[in-house]
């Protein structure tokens, strides 16, 4: 059986099947992510790790994923999606069981930047195969459905996580992996040869990606590398001037080469620069605030694991209810109005969650309720405009483009969130203890242990009563720096609910004209 691009003609059986490949891709990509969110303090504790590389095991993984996102999506529209899609999942496990067997931070790591590279060939060919089996007028459904996977894996994954460090150890947060892509790579099998046709061959944009890769790796790393310490060195601000001058290299040569990585046309769209940029602060608000969150709620309220991932459970519950009916409407009554509601709930919910005592009932579930409207109300739109302002035939683009944007946020975010965390936290801890009547062999350890933050092991030789008063002491500042960076991400939604009101009706309406 042959399946022409973008007709549709997969059977009703096969679509079915489509949707399940692509839920199970998207969320084992993103599960694997966030389930890190509450295993990190247990990874730092085992590998003996500063907060600063322990980022790193988070980082690189998005790192690498979102420099090749783009990449990963023309080539699935060079070859088609079966390869691609095949490939990714075969590198997903090997990668995931090579973090499993990790006994330092170093080989964590380097499993980790693999599961990215993994990650940037699944996700755009699981969005773009469902592009192409199914027909225009139930697109959006499927892509409402698809989007809500997505959403409810963010939230979804610290409750793995949490299961996974309670009951067995965090080595098995990348274990479980293993059958997901054995099942996945069973399913795909079922599928037609081909899915669709390819269209003609287009050369990949080599320079593109490199000059991507090295400015994103460079912009974190100097990042990172300052947020251990609470300041730049001269080194860390060359590395962030080169990071930044490779950006504008990059834009230039995606306006010279011929067949270039982000072709200039889609930068001209007032749609897909709206959307991009939506989807850069909606995003990265929301995977910074839920990254924080989980270590806020282990170090500073004493929740556990498991705890800590139980406290999101209302946030995929909600999104899976809301996502798949949020997709029908964008198509029917345009962006405008939805996005700018969703945008305005998460910055209601960030900011009742700033201010959280850590009490589950009266100040956490409150927040993550409308937390979970929010995300289930623009995950959907954001994806659906940006498929249509694409335009035919740049399905891969487009998802490509869309998972690299919604990537690249919580990138950077957490980057920088870390980075003034850490150098708050240091500064609030060096002031405190200059008042505090600690000793001088108290404060000294606290100064040089202050990368650890509320995560370090005190000795137990001290007095019992000076180690109550410092695990408070560092936890509350702690807990300080992170209602601060729940603030600033609660503003990055208002701004994006300002941005909403740009929209008009037809925007995310099938068939619209690619240019306006």
């Amino acid at each position: 059986m042959t399946v022409k691009q973008g007709s549709g003609s997969f059977s009703e059986r096969h679509r079915k099947f489509v949707i399940i490949i692509a839920a199970l891709v998207s969320a084992m990509g993103i599960i694997d992510a966030t389930a890190l969110n509450v295993a990190l303090p247990f990874i730092q504790s085992s590998l003996n790790a500063p907060t600063a590389d322990v980022h790193w095991v988070l980082e690189i993984y998005l790192l690498f994923l979102a420099a090749l996102m783009m990449a990963g999506g023309a080539l699935g529209d060079t070859l088609g999606r079966r390869r691609p899609l095949r490939w990714g999942i075969m590198a997903f496990a090997l990668s995931s069981v090579g973090c499993a067997l990790a006994n330092s931070t170093e080989t964590l790591i380097f499993y980790r930047a693999l599961q990215g590279m993994a990650s940037a060939l699944m996700l755009p060919a699981s969005l773009a195969l469902i592009n192409a089996g199914f027909p225009p007028p139930e697109r959006a459904a499927a892509i409402g459905k698809w989007s809500a996977i997505m959403a409810l894996a963010i939230p979804l994954g610290p409750l793995v996580g949490g299961l996974a460090v309670d009951f067995l150890s965090w080595h098995y947060v990348f274990f479980l992996n293993v059958p997901l892509c054995l099942l996945c790579l069973a399913l795909l099998a079922f599928l037609p040869r081909p899915p669709f046709e390819p269209p003609e061959p287009q050369p990949l944009d080599i320079p593109g990606s490199l000059t991507i890769t090295a400015s994103l790796g460079l912009l974190t790393y100097a990042l990172l590398e300052a947020g251990r310490n609470g300041s730049f060195t001269l080194f860390q601000v060359m590395l962030l001037l080169i990071g930044t001058a490779l950006l504008f290299v990059f834009f230039t040569l995606e306006a010279r080469l011929k067949s270039p990585m982000l072709p200039s046309s889609l930068l001209r769209d007032r749609r897909f620069v709206l959307v991009s940029v939506q989807t850069f602060m909606l995003f990265a608000g929301f995977q910074s605030a839920m990254y924080f969150l989980s270590f806020l709620f282990i170090q500073s309220y004493g929740y556990s694991a498991l705890e800590a991932g139980v406290a999101s459970v209302p946030i995929p519950i909600i999104v899976s209810l809301v996502s798949p009916r949020a997709g029908r409407y964008v198509s029917q009554h345009g962006p405008r109005g939805i996005l700018c509601v969703s945008s305005v709930l998460m910055g209601i919910s960030l900011l009742w969650l700033s201010f959280t005592t850590g009490d589950y009932l009266s100040s956490v579930l409150p927040g993550m309720v409308i937390l979970g409207f929010a995300v289930g109300f623009f995950a959907a739109p954001l994806t659906a405009v940006a498929m249509v302002a694409a335009g035919p035939g740049r399905d891969g683009l487009a998802s490509g483009v869309n998972n690299a944007v919604a990537r690249i946020g919580p990138l950077l975010g957490i980057a920088v969130f870390g980075y003034w965390i850490g150098g708050d936290y240091a500064k609030s801890l060096s002031a405190a203890l200059e008042l505090s009547s600690f000793t001088t062999v108290y404060k000294d350890f606290l100064i040089d242990n202050k990368a650890m933050m509320a995560a370090v092991d005190l000795p137990t030789t001290w007095p019992e009563t000076v180690t109550q008063n410092v695990f408070e002491l560092v936890r509350t500042l702690f807990a300080d720096s992170v209602r601060t960076v729940l603030r600033i991400s609660a503003l990055f939604a208002f701004v994006a609910a300002g941005l909403a009101l740009l929209y008009r009706r037809e925007d995310a309406k099938q068939g619209s004209s690619f240019h306006d």
